[in-house]
């Protein structure tokens, strides 16, 4: 598997085992507690690595504001990046595409947190 399929991969394996834990774990899942703390510690490097390998791939020379922009603000610096890096339409369509991904790993949240019910009920 391509590094930027496996990163993308675990992001969305965090995204459904984090919820489904918490749940199964405590009985209830938290808005920004613990379980989400732990969430974002594990997603933050794969989200990094996925940029990384993004950023070689398209000989994309950026600055250390974006690599601290791509880690603190993700959702702001990922359509800068997208569009510095692949023009105005080719980023749109990497923006929406990410914006679909994004929708994609909190329906796979909700469903972790659904099956963590399920077996937290046994």
């Amino acid at each position: 598997m391509a590094p930027k399929t496996t990163a993308l991969a675990l992001l969305a394996l965090v995204s459904l085992a984090g919820p489904l834990i918490e749940r199964w774990w405590t009985g209830r899942v938290e808005p920004l507690g613990t379980f989400d703390l732990a969430d974002a510690l594990v997603s933050i490097p794969l989200l990094f690595w996925w940029y990384h390998v993004d950023k070689r791939q398209c000989n994309y020379e950026a600055g250390p504001l974006m690599n601290v922009g791509i880690v603190a603000v993700s959702v702001l610096a990922f359509p800068v990046y997208f569009i510095r890096s692949r023009g105005w339409r080719r980023g749109s369509v990497a923006t929406l595409f990410a914006a679909g991904f994004l929708a994609f790993t909190f329906a796979l949240g909700e469903l972790g947190e659904r099956i963590g019910a399920f077996f937290s009920s046994w």
